[in-house]
């Protein structure tokens, strides 16, 4: 009884341990990633709704000097007209044509052309990067997240139009997007060795999801889940992005995302060592209300719609 007792104790020392080490690793990654992702963060939720002052998208966007200049160079160098080839510098620009610029857009191009701008210029500029312990190239990870946002919006927006469902399209959007944020925080400690990786995901008898908890402390599920709740996103998020690889009834949004993730192997064709794992669980189609053919219109629909596809990953 005692040496059970002390066995117990050991395990829960040791596992203590563990998760102090995986939360120190943690802070660590959150450091490494831009501050620009809570204001994007703020904007998704304030574009979702179309009534929404301009003045107030503009302020958020003024709060980030770098995501601003970034943003206002994009669109300048869509307007080929008044940016010839890089002549007008943007740090030749005044406070107050830079307003102008943004307000304009803003007024123009709608809020769903600004959404896809400043997704691409934050969190695209992150999954954009090769994910070596990933097993993914350079932008391949970004254009498996913008298919997968774009598969969920539009189970959303089926689901709705058939009665089955009252999803948000705009939050299946953004937690589309976000799903695979924490491989960001994981790739490095997985990227040091890939090959003993793959190596030893081909063993593996279990998930991806196990072995980077085996090496890292945590999976890229719960790490994003962590992630999006620290830049204030709502709960159904939140629990879109931790349970996405395993969804249960009471999360829907998450079954949703996790048919979106099945779906886009079908759109993009990318690399990346845990895309060949992947499985679509027949339960998530009876947790999320969605049907085998709703998934193949969703895929030709997506497939026949590249200019929407480009004008998230665009260079």
């Amino acid at each position: 009884m005692a040496s059970h007792a002390r066995g117990q104790n050991q395990e829960t020392g040791m596992s203590t341990m563990k998760n102090q080490e995986a939360e120190e690793r943690i802070n660590r990654q959150l450091g490494e990633l831009p501050t620009s992702l809570e204001v994007v963060c703020r904007l998704m939720m304030m574009l979702r709704n179309p009534t929404q002052e301009n003045e107030e998208v503009v302020e958020v966007l003024l709060t980030d000097k770098d995501l601003t200049m970034q943003l206002v160079t994009r669109l300048a160098m869509k307007d080929k007209e008044k940016l010839k080839q890089g002549e007008d510098s943007m740090d030749s620009k005044t406070e107050a044509e830079i307003l102008k610029i943004l307000f304009d857009a803003v007024l123009h191009m709608g809020y769903r052309a600004i959404l896809s701008l400043v997704s691409a210029l934050s969190v695209g500029q992150i999954l954009s990067a090769e994910f070596r312990g990933y097993g993914y190239g350079k932008r391949e990870l970004w254009l498996h997240s913008v298919t997968t946002a774009l598969a969920t919006q539009r189970f959303c927006e089926v689901l709705q139009d058939s009665n089955r469902a009252m999803h948000d399209p705009s939050l299946g959007f953004i937690a589309g997007v976000m799903h695979d944020i924490g491989k960001a925080g994981l790739n490095t400690d997985l990227g040091q060795d890939p090959q003993a990786v793959s190596s030893e995901m081909g063993k593996a008898k279990g998930t991806w999801l196990k072995l980077e908890k085996s090496l890292c402390g945590i999976d890229h599920a719960a790490l994003g889940a962590i992630l999006v709740k620290r830049w204030k996103l709502p709960k159904e998020i939140i629990d879109a992005i931790r349970h996405h690889h395993n969804p249960k009834a009471s999360h829907q949004m998450a079954a949703i995302v996790h048919v979106a993730d099945y779906a886009s192997r079908f759109i993009s064709a990318t690399g990346g060592l845990a895309n060949f794992r992947v499985k679509l669980k027949p339960e998530a189609l009876e947790f999320s209300g969605l049907r085998v053919d709703d998934i193949e219109r969703v895929i030709l629909n997506i497939l026949n719609d590249q200019e929407t596809l480009n004008l998230y990953t665009a260079n």
